[in-house]
């Protein structure tokens, strides 16, 4: 079998160390007791990780398409293996905003030039038709990862709270040797003089000129957002809501697990109820997640948040292959960065005004607001997406 036939289920792999992240669960615990930050701060920490990446997002994705993408997953991994090796370090905010710096650096590079070279392996083979198979593969594997490792985290974290990072520094020395077993596809490189032109020209072609790939990137992007910003609440608004902190762990794990659940029923939710019909659905658990936190007083309400998680893993598959198909084949690292930076920066504008709003007026009356707009913007970029689909544009780019 040659390196590249080995790609998918390496990648896999690759994507199952990767989201081995012991940190993950137990983060507002060690940033509010070890680090001594408020609400605010540690939204506003998450927003310059995602700023950091931001900042890099999408010029890593162009370098990806330039150096290669197994040669742009190892430089990540050396990246991230160096941050967490700095956070099992960190004891003041400088130096957990210094390791986020070097993990925001790590995990751009590596966005983009996973599902890239997944994408090109398979089309490669003659397989590009079950792309959305092994990425809903590749999801499930990570979020089952990233759910188990939730389950011991809080038992990690009371033995040691330093004990997490530690090990996830190991974590990622695993992930290195994977990725440096990566085989590099065949990819046709056109001659750039004028790079700075060139990422200007994909920017103003994916996000102006093709309403297709406007209307799936946007409809990413949103989805991400709706999903991702309550994520970093959750630990406090259960055990606000009276959940005992034994519980942040298994909570973690099952919303890990929902993702999974969800990535895996994608592909056959999109045979049965078409591609529109799915992302419908969609939007639909984005409003009836939110509406649930805040409307509950429970100590189990924080069980809505996971029909977000749901839907984090059942559109992903479904839409990042129709963002594959309408990629270029020189630049597609680089439009996969670009949907991501758009999501980064949107987080980083959202966080801050979402932590000071929970640290002035409480969880409830932010998710409130916070979910009319996600429902708003969620259901805004379906109608676009829902427009190009109707007109047939949704075609695909070489």
């Amino acid at each position: 079998m040659s390196p590249v036939q080995r790609n998918p289920w390496l990648i896999c792999a690759y994507y199952g160390v990767h989201s081995l992240m012991f940190p993950a669960a137990i983060f507002p615990l060690f940033w509010t007791q070890d680090i001594g930050m408020s609400v605010a701060t540690m939204m506003s920490v998450q927003a310059s990780f995602s700023l950091s990446i931001a900042l890099f997002e999408f010029p890593s994705g162009y370098i990806a398409d330039r150096l290669g993408h197994r040669r742009a997953l190892v430089l990540g991994s050396c990246s991230i293996l160096l941050g967490w090796l700095l956070y099992a370090l960190a004891h003041a905010l400088w130096s957990v905003l210094l390791a986020e710096l070097v993990l925001g650096v790590g995990f751009s590079l590596v966005s983009g030039a996973d599902s890239a070279l997944l994408y090109d392996s398979l089309r490669e083979q003659g397989r590009e038709h079950e792309f959305a198979r092994w990425y809903g593969r590749m999801r499930s594997i990570a979020q089952i990862a990233a759910g188990s490792g939730a389950l011991i985290a809080g038992f990690l974290y009371a033995r040691w709270s330093r004990l997490p990072f530690v090990i996830e520094v190991a974590v990622w020395v695993l992930a290195l040797g994977i990725a440096l077993r990566f085989g590099e596809t065949q990819r046709a490189q056109p001659k750039v003089e004028d790079h700075l032109g060139r990422m200007r020209a994909i920017v103003r072609d994916a996000l102006f000129e093709r309403a297709d790939f406007r209307a799936v990137l946007l409809l990413g992007v949103v989805f991400a957002l709706a999903s991702y910003l309550p994520t970093w609440l959750m630990a406090l608004y259960a055990t606000e809501a009276g959940a005992k902190v034994t519980w942040i762990g298994p909570m973690w794990a099952v919303a890990s697990f929902t993702t999974a659940i969800g990535a895996m029923l994608s592909e056959g939710a999109g045979r049965r109820l078409g591609m529109t019909g799915t992302l419908l659905v969609c939007v639909a658990l984005v409003a009836a997640g939110y509406l649930g936190l805040a409307l509950s007083h429970h100590a189990l309400g924080f069980a809505f948040y996971f029909l977000l998680t749901f839907m984090r893993g059942l559109h992903m598959p479904l839409l990042h292959h129709a963002e594959q198909r309408l990629a270029p084949d020189s630049d597609r690292a680089s439009c996969v960065s670009l949907r991501s930076f758009l999501f980064r920066l949107a987080f980083v504008l959202l966080a801050p005004i979402v932590g000071m709003g929970v640290d002035r007026y409480g969880h409830r009356p932010v998710l409130w607001v916070a979910g009319a707009l996600m429902a708003a913007l969620t259901l805004a970029a379906f109608c676009l997406f829902l427009a190009c689909a109707t007109r047939g544009v949704l075609r695909r780019r070489s």
